[in-house]
């Protein structure tokens, strides 16, 4: 990613992707929480804040926009993002991946331009479909639970103690 390398970008997101290609988010809620945004960007806020900056900027320039965003205001959306990724424990990864899907029209066609809140708005459609896969996976993580054969309740030690 700080390289800007889009095909070494695409490589490492496979495997969070399904062979058709859409967001495999089981594989990102394994990642682990101190490999994810908001701990990094406590760590390093100067790393990961010039990480996502790269990366939005990246994306900027693949869009053929009429009125793109500037430098400016790629700074103030990576800061956006950032201070709200704790909301949903984003990783890096996750909005690698929302671009990729901005990139590809996913969320809308794009003609004329970007700004700040037009970006919030469709990564917020992101953000919502990871919810939602999330909520579908507790659901069925509970039915397994339920499922699962109900053993016999263990004796009272002080049953066992008196030899009843």
């Amino acid at each position: 990613m700080e390289t800007g390398n889009r095909q070494q970008i695409s490589l490492a997101l496979m495997k969070y992707k399904t062979i058709e290609g859409a967001v495999h988010f089981p594989a990102l809620f394994e990642i682990k929480t101190e490999d994810r945004l908001p701990c990094l960007y406590l760590k390093n806020p100067v790393r990961i804040a010039a990480i996502v900056t790269a990366g939005l900027t990246l994306a900027m320039e693949a869009m053929n926009l009429a009125r793109p965003m500037n430098a400016k205001q790629i700074v103030n959306l990576a800061d956006v993002i950032l201070e709200s990724s704790g909301e949903d424990n984003l990783s890096l990864e996750d909005l690698m991946l929302f671009l990729q899907g901005l990139i590809r029209g996913e969320y809308g066609r794009m003609y004329e331009s970007m700004d700040i809140p037009k970006f919030m708005q469709m990564f917020e459609i992101y953000r919502e479909k990871r919810f939602q896969a999330l909520q579908a996976l507790r659901d069925e993580q509970r039915k397994q639970f339920d499922a699962l054969p109900l053993y016999p309740r263990l004796p009272n030690l002080r049953t066992i103690i008196k030899g009843e």
